[in-house]
């Protein structure tokens, strides 16, 4: 990972990983107790347009490799490595009074996950996942083909979130106020007995293509990365199928991932064309969805013969 890639995380999102939540937003602007220091009163601000932050306390402000270096008390090239495998979470100060209900990764091997699963089961018990799961648009009936209910540990506080496996059987988990994964990391091979195969970065943007081809479904396998890091880990797996279909993100990572599938000699096809005014599936999923209502609801009208009275 570069500079400049590591640039376009957010820096909302980091600190949500690590189960750090706002005091307060007003506009683009959220308002923390420092995770940098001790403090009763939120001063530490992070602008999310301009992904930036500033600690009003300290004078310390900067991009997220600036935050990430003092979080982890490391130095840029093993802070660009931890983003790029992941390791999001952080050890807080032995100062602080507040717990942040986060803990060290810095120390440890690039397998190590500080996320403990402790149970696991079908999706659809919890309604606030199920509620999560309708928010990006995918129906609870498709995402349970694929996901499970996931109840883990992080210290010794108890959280739950969407789980999506993958082939070394670490989970993706996802929930309203978590994103992040346990150990181990890997990419998921959805084996469908077919010489094609879609590549999607995430498992929320391979549900959302379901959803998309809901009338007309994809006739092929399926590899989601889990993260744009496995590139070069998925070509022994791609090199086997006649057609490579890229469904990856508009950005600075999707772009570098297509460049490299694109030099591998792979038969790739890339299928963002699509959402081509969209970040990634589920944006443009969500953007679709009113208007397939309101044809839905057209379609009804004309069945019917216009509004009874």
């Amino acid at each position: 990972m570069t500079c400049q890639q590591a640039k376009e995380i957010s820096i909302v999102e980091f600190l949500k990983s690590n189960h750090i939540l706002p005091e307060y937003i007003r506009g683009k602007d959220h308002w923390y107790l420092s995770p940098l220091r001790q403090e009763n009163t939120a001063s530490f601000k992070v602008n999310s347009e301009l992904n930036l932050f500033y600690d009003h306390g300290s004078g310390i402000g900067g991009d997220i490799i600036d935050l990430g270096c003092q979080l982890f008390k490391c130095d840029v090239k093993e802070l660009l490595s931890k983003l790029e495998s992941g390791s999001f979470l952080f050890q807080q100060q032995p100062v602080f009074k507040r717990p942040l209900h986060i803990l060290d990764s810095v120390t440890q091997d690039a397998d190590f996950s500080p996320i403990k699963i402790t149970r696991v089961q079908s999706l659809g018990n919890n309604p606030a996942l199920t509620d999560y799961i309708k928010s990006r648009g995918i129906a609870p009936e498709t995402a349970r083909q694929y996901c499970e209910e996931v109840y883990y540990q992080i210290g010794d506080k108890s959280y739950l979130a969407t789980g999506f496996k993958n082939n070394s059987g670490g989970y993706e988990l996802r929930s309203q106020y978590f994103k992040g994964s346990s150990s181990p990391k890997d990419i998921s091979h959805i084996e469908n007995g077919n010489w094609s195969v879609c590549v999607l970065e995430g498992f929320m943007d391979f549900l959302s293509l379901l959803t998309l081809r809901k009338e007309s479904p994809v006739r092929s396998d399926f590899l989601i990365l889990n993260s744009v890091s496995f590139v070069d880990r998925s070509m022994d797996i791609l090199k086997n199928y006649r057609n490579v279909f890229l469904y990856l993100d508009h950005d600075h990572a999707g772009r570098i991932a297509l460049e490299k599938y694109e030099a591998a000699g792979l038969n790739t096809i890339d299928a963002s064309g699509t959402y081509q005014k969209f970040k990634d599936l589920n944006e443009y999923l969500l953007d679709q969805q009113p208007r397939q209502q309101e044809q839905n609801q057209r379609k009804d009208l004309k069945k019917s013969g216009g509004l009874g009275l």
